[in-house]
């Protein structure tokens, strides 16, 4: 994961995560929304969920 992206998230006002599940989410969905797509490491997890926690987690503690 990358420090700078984690310290813009953050300062900034918010974010919206969006989880993948088995297959992940549909390409059409990100192209049209222009999401940006973010990985926590290079290893397999059943879902999106806990890499969402562990964003979180490291946005939270660069918070006073």
């Amino acid at each position: 994961m990358d420090q700078a992206l984690v310290r813009e998230l953050a300062q900034g006002s918010g974010a919206v995560l969006l989880c993948g599940r088995y297959e992940g989410v549909d390409q059409r969905v990100l192209d049209a929304r222009g999401i940006e797509e973010v990985s926590v490491g290079d290893f397999v997890l059943s879902g999106g969920e806990p890499a969402a926690v562990c964003l979180l987690d490291a946005c939270a503690r660069l918070l006073p």
